[in-house]
């Protein structure tokens, strides 16, 4: 009996390094069948349990992360706000004769809720309106972002006059052969069309912005068949929130003399009405499509309402460092400049993020990550199903994921695969990562 034992340790103890060698080199060998060089990829694999390295390779090479630096500021933007926050629009009256009102940089405010506000003014005594748009600061964009890639409906501006998600819909409808286009605006916001559209046997459309004529100057070209729906990107956001509020107030019959002002609520205002959104549709939002304009806005929203200042990049960075330090999250070698990761001077490194992920293992807001087959994660890794939650980045060059795993052994893992290569195409990184994780899936 005592002999059987042995020879029982000793199998198993060699299977052990067997496993592990097994892992690592199926792991090698697709790295080395794929197009992207080794040097091009960052990998940090960690137990959950222990916290111990399973696999890493350049795991401590400062990359751009993309957007799965979303699910290291989203936990501490929440952190501070409460997942039973609400983005809130409101109207006061001040004294018998004005109204203020208070943005909250709701980034799902449309402009029926602003109708909704106007109809609550009292038509017959009102002469002025303020607006305080104090709840974030007015740049539009964040540290950098692609100037010259202005019309990409996944980066519009944002501050404190969001509305309609920044974005106007336009459709472009073909007319008899070889004639002009038509271009619908339901939005009626003044908008210069350069329209070079003509109809003909296929969808061909072609949408730039012209500045040196107008902000709003929109040059198109190409063929249509077919209706085609584009959405453009609003250039200057308090312009068009003004000119859609204004349409609201006379569609209630107000009509003011005196221009809109800004200022400050104060104590003495009485509140009439408010529009208010959950912040749970923002976490979904974030989380499962990515969307960089409400990250942005939670993240400055949070700040605001940590330091009791106007909300802005630089304050929001800081209550990221403070979110480390509470955790216990050394993140002195990685750099945030803004909170989507849509910006190239952000880097980390692999083996940060999966240890943030492990310090915040059961974190509630996490759990909201995309399944396999949810989101971003909507035609990738289907097999794995609800064993992985995940969080994907998309740059020009540069793909990444990270998230928690559940092998098919039942170990579970926190993991991030970066890679920043300008050779290859997305497809073939995101095959990569795929594979990568198939094979933690079946042999971890």
């Amino acid at each position: 009996m005592k002999k059987l034992l042995i020879v029982l340790m000793i199998i198993i103890s060699g299977l052990i390094p067997a496993n592990a060698k097994s892992l690592k080199g199926e792991i090698a060998s697709t790295i080395s069948a794929s197009p992207i060089e080794k040097s091009s990829i960052s990998i940090s694999v960690k137990d959950l349990n222990n916290n111990k390295t399973v696999y890493a390779l350049n795991e401590n090479m400062l990359m751009h992360p993309a957007s799965i630096q979303k699910i290291l500021t989203l936990p501490a933007a929440i952190d501070v706000l409460s997942k039973d926050y609400e983005f809130t629009t409101s109207l006061y009256k001040r004294g018998a004769k004005e109204y203020i009102v208070k943005l909250g940089a709701d980034p799902y405010l449309t402009h029926d809720d602003l109708s909704e506000l106007a109809s609550k003014i009292d038509k017959e005594k009102v002469e002025k309106i303020y607006i305080d748009d104090f709840i974030i600061e007015q740049k539009s964009w964040g540290e950098g972002w692609q100037w010259d890639d202005d019309l990409n409906t996944s980066m519009p501006r944002f501050n404190s006059y969001n509305l309609d998600r920044n974005l106007i819909k336009l459709t472009v409808m073909p007319s008899d052969n070889g004639m002009q286009a038509l271009i619908i605006n339901p939005s009626k916001y003044p908008i210069v069309f350069l329209n070079n559209v003509t109809s003909g046997d296929k969808n061909e459309l072609l949408i730039s912005r012209d500045n040196s004529i107008s902000e709003n100057a929109l040059m198109l070209s190409g063929t249509v068949n077919t209706p085609v729906v584009s959405y453009i990107p609003i250039s200057n956001l308090k312009r068009y929130f003004g000119f859609k509020f204004t349409r609201a107030l006379e569609d209630n019959k107000i009509y003011l003399k005196q221009p809109r002002t800004v200022a400050k609520l104060s104590a003495n205002d009485k509140l009439v009405s408010e529009i208010q959104h959950p912040i749970s549709n923002a976490i979904k939002d974030i989380l499962l499509n990515s969307n960089n304009m409400v990250m942005e806005t939670v993240m400055k929203i949070a700040s605001a309402k940590a330091y009791n200042q106007i909300g802005s990049d630089i304050l929001g960075t800081k209550l990221f460092d403070e979110f480390c330090a509470k955790n216990n999250i050394d993140n002195s070698k990685v750099r945030l400049v803004d909170a989507s990761g849509v910006s190239k001077n952000n880097l980390m490194h692999a083996d940060f993020v999966t240890e943030y992920l492990v310090k915040l293992k059961g974190n509630e807001v996490l759990e909201n990550m995309a399944k396999a087959g949810e989101g971003t994660l909507s035609n990738r890794m289907l097999p794995i199903g609800d064993n992985l939650r995940a969080k994907t980045g998309t740059l020009s060059d540069i793909s990444s994921i990270a998230g928690y795993l559940t092998t098919k052994s039942g170990k579970n893992y926190a993991f991030c695969i970066m890679i920043n290569d300008p050779k290859t195409s997305s497809s073939d990184k995101k095959s990569l990562e795929d594979y990568l994780i198939r094979e933690l899936y079946i042999r971890g």
